[in-house]
């Protein structure tokens, strides 16, 4: 019966749309289920400590697990990124599958958590090398440049969204139908590696290099450009990106990795309520996550951004100020948890676009997986940190260090992060591919480009060329 009811959707789906549209809906699916595979993985940790109780594992072992994958998610980032800029995003995105599935079956066999800490560690380099490659892929493959951040967001949407409430419901289903607990942890893991063969044979039947990295390719091969050559004069961006991502990973990754402990905390609640009030902090979150995408096509990159760090930054001073009236009233502290989980999707989500879309296509992966990776070293630090509060109960202190952390991505995001929109964008890049990337990055720090001043981009080539016939001529 089940069968006839897919059966019978799927016929319809085809008649209503054609071909070539589900092609689409199926790429981007293939896109985005790497992102959402990682967010379930890293949701892992949150449960697994609890029900692992076979492995008596120190303090110091549990902290490690939660790490261990941010230490292979940087490897990746810093592999895969750059690797996708030769390789191409096709096969980068294969590769990194079916590392991340070779991660999650091991993950699910551990005998030992030493074991389980190397099984992370693959995972991580797998689930690390998705966010260059799924970002760049995505902003690359929009047909309108300014349709970069938006597609983006919706990969957000799907991954952060999606994923970071599937592993509370998988793991809430499976504690309330009476799976021992010797048994639950692993199946936990096992929907991730069903999750990362799903996305694995998605990507090798739909996924292509976008029409832009291809040319891209032939204007750096044109042009003998190293990476380096290319990538440097872009350090003030690199420091925005890299720099932003560090700091909100450490409050995102530091907050999720310990917020089922944190509620258990608030309350005199079973572990099975502690589940369900994460679950639906991640599902209160999503109509955050769905409002994103819109609002980048309204307001610009850098100041949703600054938005998403200063609503963040202020609904965490509220819980450190207030944290031992609000644990008194736990719907109140739900609601204000809920309020700076909400703030925090807007920059989830602009870190990610911003580092996607402001290089040149040619090192786009080198760039974004450089920016990610320093995001997963700020995961490491923030989960490790907060995971070492949390088992002093200095819970107050976690929220402190979240403002602290906000106030800092603020100012940086003020200083470092260019103010464009999609025309700025086309120039710089076009700029690049004419082998000039002090021109581009000068173009993308000139702020938003009125569609009727599009030559900008031309005259500074002419400009350019014209500096450099002055030079030889002084020099003959």
């Amino acid at each position: 019966m089940v069968l006839s009811a897919v059966a019978a959707f799927l016929l319809a789906f085809l008649c209503i749309y054609p071909i070539q549209a589900m092609v689409r809906i199926l790429s981007a699916l293939a896109t985005g289920i790497g992102l959402l595979t990682d967010k379930y993985m890293l949701g892992a940790t949150n449960f697994v400590e609890h029900y692992a109780v076979e492995f008596h594992a120190t303090d110091s072992q549990k902290d490690f697990v939660k790490a261990a994958m941010y230490a292979g998610a940087i490897m990746g980032m810093i592999v895969m990124g750059p690797a996708s800029d030769y390789i191409g995003r096709r096969l980068g995105l294969i590769l990194c599958s079916v590392i991340t599935l070779l991660g999650a079956l091991l993950s699910a066999l551990a005998w030992s958590e030493n074991a389980l800490i190397a099984a992370r560690i693959l995972t991580g380099v797998g689930m690390g090398g998705e966010y260059p490659l799924a970002s760049a892929h995505s902003a690359e493959s929009s047909e309108k440049t300014s349709d970069g951040a938006r597609n983006i967001a919706l990969l957000y949407l799907f991954g952060s969204g999606f994923g970071q409430a599937l592993c509370p419901l998988v793991t809430y289903i499976m504690e309330e139908a009476g799976v021992p607990h010797e048994l639950l942890w692993r199946w936990i893991f096992g929907v991730g590696v069903m999750l990362s063969a799903c996305g694995l044979v998605l990507r090798y039947l739909t996924t292509q290099n976008s029409q832009k990295f291809v040319e891209s390719k032939k204007a750096e091969r044109k042009h003998h450009d190293s990476t380096w050559t290319i990538l440097s004069p872009y350090w003030r961006a690199l420091l925005g990106t890299a720099g932003c991502w560090f700091l909100f990973d450490i409050v995102e990754y530091g907050l999720k990795q310990n917020d089922a402990a944190i509620f258990s905390e608030n309350a005199s609640a079973s572990y099975a309520e502690s589940i369900l009030q994460v679950l639906w902090s991640r599902l209160c979150v999503i109509p955050s996550l769905i409002f994103a995408p819109w609002f980048l096509t309204k307001v610009s990159s850098k100041r949703v951004q600054l938005i998403g760090f200063v609503g963040c930054g202020v609904a965490n001073l509220i819980l450190a100020v207030a944290y031992e009236e609000l644990r008194e009233l736990s719907t109140l502290f739900f609601v204000f948890y809920i309020l700076q989980l909400s703030f925090q999707s807007l920059p989830g989500v602009t870190t990610m676009a911003i580092s996607a879309e402001i290089y040149p296509s040619m090192v786009r992966g080198a760039a974004a997986g450089i920016s990610a990776a320093c995001g997963k070293l700020g995961a490491t630090v923030g989960s490790y940190l907060f995971s070492e509060l949390k088992n002093l109960g200095e819970i107050r202190a976690i929220f402190w260090t979240v403002f602290v952390t906000s106030a800092l991505a603020m100012l940086l995001t003020a200083l470092g992060t260019p103010y464009y929109n999609g025309n700025t964008l086309d120039e710089a890049d076009e700029l690049a591919r004419n082998g000039k990337p002090r021109q581009a990055v000068k173009m993308l720090y000139s702020g938003p480009i009125a569609d009727q001043d599009r030559t900008k981009g031309a005259e500074y080539v002419s400009d350019d060329l014209s500096e450099e016939t002055d030079e030889q001529s002084a020099g003959n």
